[in-house]
C-alpha cells in the first residue's frame, strides 16, 4: 500500500452504502459551481478571491495573516469602485533584500484576474497587459518563487520579464458529487485495502484532539527523515484560521482498542476541498487506515463543495497514490527568478556593493 501521508496524502472507504461513523447531514450541500461571468468587477479584494477562476483557499487574507503575518502584500489593478486582477505575495527580509516565497502549508497563489465575458482572444490579450502592470508593481527582488493556481496558463509576461518555470503536478476529483462514480474510478488495490480496513474493525472518526493529529504528523516526517512542513505553533494558528473563516475537519482512523492508525486533516473554502495534512503511526501503517479516512474526507467534502483537491506530490509513492483515487493530473506554473552569478570580478565587485547597500539601508 502506498504511503500518503507526507505533506497532504491519504485515502478512501467502501461503496456509498457503507455505514459511517461521520455525521454528514444538516450540512449545505453543494449545488453548483459560481458562475465565471460577472457583470460587475468585485469590489473588494476578498470578493475577488471568491470570484476569481484563479481563486483559491491560500490567496485569503485570513490565510495569508495566519501564515506569514506582517509579510505579505496584495498588489492590485483597480478600475473605477471594482479590482481587475490582484497578486498576492508573501516575502521575506533577509540582508536588507525582498525575498518573495510561498508560505508554509500553501499550494498555490498567483495572479487572480477579475472574471469577464470578453472574448478568449481579448481576454489572453487584457490579461498579459494586467500581469505585466502587477510585474512592474512587484519590482525588483532578491529572488523569486511563487506557484500558481491551474487556471493561470499563460505565463509568457514572466518569460519576457527574464523569469523561468517548471511544471508542477496536483491531481483534482473534479466532481465528487456522485460519489459511486468516484468510487467506481479508483483503483481495484485502493477499494480493497479500503474494504480490508472496515472489515478488521478500522473505524472514523471526526473528534480527534489536534494535538493528537500533531503527534501523528511529526511521527510521519521523522519516519521519514524529513522536518515537518510547519511548526505546532503555526499549525494551531492556521487551525484556529480555517475554523473562524472556512471550514476544517479532522478524519482518523481507530481500532476496537481505542488505538489511533491515521488521520487526515482538510480544509474548504469556495467550490473546493484540500487535502492539507496527515499523519499515521508507524507501527500500524499496514492497516488501510489512512485510505480509509481519506475516502471519509472525500465523502463528507461531497456535502459541502464539488471538487477535491488532493494537493499533490512530486514524490513517486505519493503521486501513484493520489492517481489510485481516479483523480486528474493538473499541471501548474512553479515561476521563478534568481539573480544571475557574476561572472568576472567587476560584476562579482558590484554585487557586493549592492548586497551592502542594501544592508546597509
Amino acid at each position: 500500500m502506498p504511503d500518503l501521508t507526507s505533506a497532504g496524502v491519504q485515502e478512501a472507504q467502501v461503496p456509498i452504502g457503507v455505514e459511517s461513523s461521520v455525521e454528514r447531514a444538516a450540512v449545505w450541500r453543494y449545488t453548483g459551481a459560481p458562475t465565471a461571468r460577472f457583470a460587475k468587477l468585485p469590489a473588494t479584494y476578498e470578493e475577488l478571491v471568491t470570484q476569481s477562476p484563479q481563486g483559491s483557499i491560500f490567496a485569503h487574507r485570513w490565510w495569508l495573516e495566519a501564515l506569514a503575518p506582517g509579510m505579505y502584500e496584495i498588489l492590485k489593478i483597480n478600475e473605477g469602485d471594482g479590482i481587475q486582477a490582484a497578486w498576492p505575495i508573501v516575502y521575506r527580509n533577509s540582508d536588507g533584500a525582498k525575498h518573495v516565497c510561498m508560505p508554509a502549508l500553501s499550494q498555490k497563489l498567483g495572479i487572480l484576474f477579475a472574471p469577464s465575458d470578453i472574448e478568449s482572444v481579448e481576454m489572453q490579450s487584457k490579461n498579459q497587459e494586467l500581469a505585466t502592470e502587477l510585474i512592474e508593481q512587484l519590482g525588483d527582488t532578491a529572488n523569486f518563487h511563487q506557484n500558481f493556481h491551474e487556471n493561470f496558463t499563460d505565463w509568457l509576461p514572466f518569460y519576457w520579464q527574464g523569469y523561468t518555470q517548471t511544471a508542477r503536478y496536483t491531481y483534482v476529483l473534479e466532481d465528487i458529487s456522485d460519489l459511486t462514480s468516484v468510487w467506481n474510478g479508483m483503483r481495484p488495490n485502493h477499494r480493497r485495502d479500503i474494504r480490508k480496513a472496515m472489515k478488521s474493525g478500522i473505524r472514523i472518526i471526526d473528534t480527534l484532539d489536534t494535538e493528537r493529529f500533531l503527534e501523528l504528523n511529526r511521527k510521519t516526517f521523522h519516519r521519514q527523515g524529513r522536518e515537518p512542513l510547519a511548526s505546532d505553533e503555526l499549525i494551531l494558528r492556521l487551525d484556529r484560521a480555517c475554523c473562524a473563516n472556512a471550514g476544517r475537519k479532522l478524519f482518523a482512523g481507530v481500532d476496537s482498542e481505542g488505538r489511533v492508525h491515521a488521520a487526515v486533516y482538510i480544509a474548504w473554502a469556495n467550490d473546493t476541498a484540500y487535502y492539507l495534512m496527515g499523519g499515521s503511526e508507524p507501527s500500524l501503517r499496514k492497516s488501510g487506515a489512512q485510505l480509509l479516512a481519506l475516502w471519509e474526507a472525500v465523502i463528507f467534502a461531497s456535502s459541502v463543495v464539488k471538487r477535491f483537491d488532493f494537493e499533490g506530490s512530486m514524490l513517486q509513492p505519493v503521486e501513484r497514490g493520489f492517481r489510485g483515487f481516479g483523480a486528474r493530473q493538473v499541471p501548474y506554473f512553479s515561476i521563478t527568478k534568481v539573480p544571475p552569478t557574476p561572472t568576472s570580478l567587476s560584476e562579482f565587485l558590484k554585487a557586493s556593493i549592492k548586497h551592502r547597500w542594501n544592508r546597509a539601508a
